[in-house]
């Protein structure tokens, strides 16, 4: 096989020539968990940083067959798992090396799941790449680049740069110090049950779905560490002014995955229709909304939809400003569980 070369995006790009790594683009071939993916069986994985690992153990003439010629790689967008299997593929016995270390990494990004220390520093540090103004990367870069540029340059750092940042996950502390101690002091609390946190938590296997009370918000991570394999989740904050809600899909919905199966998602609006007719008549101020079903992390809430759909995957739920609910949750279960009942 010939050099490989990295490119951000298919524009312009042979077919024939270049294979897409967790993504998919109409008319390529992909290494990917992404829906609607071409990946051989015999590479599959919950995670395109394992798809692209298995293709780097195989032999040449295995990976030829398994993926065909190529001697481009391309990516449509940028997160941890993306720069992990293209790192894979490009540098497969520097992955191989490093392989365990991979995987936690892009599973605390893609799924926002608690996976170790190092795990999240690796994750942190690599999505500070592209716009932390005191990063290696964004300090090269124009003030004004636009995100194609940012991320393409992310890309072509990190397959350059990762196997020292691997081997020493906390070079780039500075960068996300405050978010590494915010989700390590919550898995902590959650760990060690302290009373402040004030956690109750209420599961249902058969609807797939955890309900996470807390008296102060969790991080993403923390709150699916509570949640635990309960692929619906609702996070219930009590406050002395009234509840707020937030209920979630979680991205393990979204893509293909071989050893998690999440319950299916389910159409949403009655629900929230169902919720804003009850707030009205508790005389409540809250606005219920939610997400299209196809948006990788579905959420439904009544906090600010547009500061929660700007904090795109990785959203704290329940830290954006808003009124309280007058709802109890009770009442809100009672709708979730009439909507998620359907597909049972």
């Amino acid at each position: 096989m010939a050099e490989l070369r990295f490119r951000y995006g298919t524009e312009g790009a042979d077919p024939a020539r270049c294979l897409v790594v967790d993504g998919i683009a109409d008319g390529f071939r992909s290494l990917s968990h992404w829906p609607g993916h071409g990946t051989p069986p015999a590479l599959r994985h919950d995670l395109s940083t394992g798809i692209a690992l298995a293709w780097a153990r195989c032999s040449p003439a295995e990976r030829l067959t398994l993926a065909g010629p190529f001697d481009e790689v391309a990516n449509t967008h940028f997160d941890t798992d993306g720069v992990l299997s293209v790192f894979s593929v490009m540098r497969p016995d520097e992955a191989l090396a490093r392989a365990e270390l991979l995987l936690a990494a892009a599973a605390t990004g893609d799924f926002a799941t608690w996976n170790g220390e190092h795990a999240l520093a690796v994750e942190l540090s690599i999505m500070a790449l592209p716009s932390h103004p005191d990063s290696p990367l964004a300090r090269a870069l124009p003030a004004d680049a636009s995100d194609a540029l940012r991320w393409e340059r992310a890309y072509l750092w990190a397959i350059e740069h990762l196997p020292a940042l691997l081997d020493d996950p906390w070079r780039y502390r500075p960068l996300w110090q405050p978010r590494f101690e915010q989700v390590s002091a919550d898995i902590a609390a959650l760990e060690a049950d302290e009373a402040d946190l004030g956690l109750e938590l209420q599961t249902d296997a058969e609807l797939d779905l955890a309900v996470v009370r807390t008296a102060r918000p969790l991080s993403s991570i923390a709150l699916h560490h509570a949640a635990g394999p309960r692929y619906r989740v609702l996070a219930v904050l009590r406050g002395e002014d009234g509840p707020r809600y937030r209920f979630c899909y979680r991205d393990e919905s979204w893509f293909d995955l071989v050893s998690i199966h999440a319950a299916p998602r389910l159409p949403l609006d009655a629900a929230v229709a169902e919720l804003q007719r009850r707030e009205q008549r508790a005389g409540g101020q809250a606005r219920w909304w939610c997400d299209e079903l196809s948006t990788p992390v579905v959420q439904l809430g009544h906090c600010d939809p547009a500061e929660a759909r700007a904090a795109g995957f990785f959203l704290d739920p329940l830290d954006q400003p808003g009124p309280p609910s007058r709802l109890a949750t009770e009442e809100v279960l009672d709708v979730l569980r009439e909507a998620l009942s359907e597909g049972c």
